[in-house]
């Protein structure tokens, strides 16, 4: 419809939650990669030359996984890993051509990844309450909104000289130690 693309934000994720490391199978491990990786990957590659014509952005979306240990999420957490170098390196890649790549890394927020996990009905309330009591800022979990709105910063000329880096969305909870879930 505008025949142009200035911002690029792959959203991609799926979960195996409570999915202790030995009780991974290979299926489920090519999902969650194919998903969270794989995707990304590709359509970063074919968005490319249309970002390079606007010097456009590309904010991925990872996860505060990346820097703390989500017990029983290691197929997950290790796949955002490499999505957030994935990120620096593209910053680094991409960045003579004028497009700049960052990316937002949320903590909790009751989104429907965690919802399509079995189970949640049951633990979801339980998670929602540890979350809040754990983190730094509280009484508040995080919303989409909260990561709509660091998305809109560093896609706007606010962020001009903002590439590689990582924003945490997670009210400080990566600062005190592993997540409730």
């Amino acid at each position: 419809k505008f025949g142009r693309l200035d911002v690029l934000v792959p959203n991609a994720g799926v979960a195996s939650i409570y999915n202790a490391f030995l009780d991974e199978t290979e299926e489920s491990y090519n999902n969650i990669m194919d998903t969270n990786l794989k995707s990304v990957f590709f359509l970063i590659q074919e968005a490319v030359p249309h970002l390079e014509k606007t010097k456009g952005n590309i904010i991925t979306i990872s996860s505060i996984a990346t820097s703390m240990v989500v017990p029983s999420a290691t197929v997950y957490s290790f796949g955002k890993v490499a999505l957030d170098h994935l990120t620096r390196c593209l910053a680094v890649d991409l960045g003579s051509k004028g497009i700049r790549v960052n990316s937002v890394n949320p903590g909790y927020f009751a989104t429907l990844i965690l919802r399509h996990i079995e189970g949640y009905e049951v633990f979801g309330k339980q998670l929602e309450e540890a979350a809040r009591a754990g983190q730094p800022l509280k009484g508040k979990v995080g919303v989409p909104k909260d990561v709509a709105e660091a998305v809109v910063f560093l896609a706007s000329d606010a962020a001009a000289f903002i590439t590689g880096e990582h924003v945490k969305v997670d009210g400080g909870r990566n600062f005190v130690g592993a997540q409730p879930w």
